[in-house]
């Protein structure tokens, strides 16, 4: 689902990139970590995430987004284009290979995706052996999640029980998980 005016016009602030960037930092602080590894971020709006750990850590980064003008805004300041990539895509159905990832990182974008059970298991298929999925943001009380099931809507309503069963399912072992008192989680994932 893409995000409305109002909503874009937070995510593309200098505040807004600042705050993500440190998120990604704390989280990428659990991971072996080495130059040239192949990262995908799902959901990466403007870029901010994607050319910051491009430069920071000597990834190659393909950022990808269902927005096309979130992708425009990435593209439009320069980066190496040999370092960062940013494409139209959705996380249900990844244009990429099985296993053409070290690194999967997806930051505030799960509740936008309505079938986000399916992307999780799109980010099992493109991860490599042993390769990271890094999560972060809100999950909801399961009593709200029920009131939401009533009504048909466009955003992923994810409990941290479903969260939970999901990350099992598809194989993957937690690595660090916290959970704060406003219903955000932060997790890093390794792939079986």
């Amino acid at each position: 689902m893409k995000m409305g005016r109002i909503e874009k016009r937070f995510i593309n602030t200098s505040h807004h990139n600042a705050y993500v960037t440190r998120r990604a930092e704390d989280l990428l602080s659990y991971l072996d970590k080495e130059a040239g590894q192949c990262v995908l971020e799902v959901g990466c709006g403007n870029g901010a995430v994607s050319k910051h750990i491009a430069r920071a850590y000597g990834f190659t980064v393909t950022g990808i987004d269902v927005d096309p003008d979130q992708i425009l805004e990435a593209q439009r300041q320069p980066e190496d284009r040999q370092k960062v990539v940013f494409m139209e895509a959705d996380a249900t159905s990844l244009p990429f290979p099985d296993m053409a990832f070290d690194i999967v990182l997806s930051f505030g974008v799960m509740h936008h995706i309505r079938n986000w059970p399916v992307a999780i298991c799109e980010f099992k298929r493109v991860l490599k052996s042993h390769g990271y999925f890094v999560y972060w943001d809100i999950v909801y009380p399961k009593f709200v999640a029920k009131i939401a099931g009533l009504f048909p809507h466009p955003y992923g309503i994810t409990t941290l029980q479903a969260l939970r069963q999901s990350i099992e399912k598809n194989g993957f072992d937690t690595i660090h998980m916290r959970i704060s008192r406003v219903h955000q989680v932060e997790a890093v994932y390794r792939k079986r």
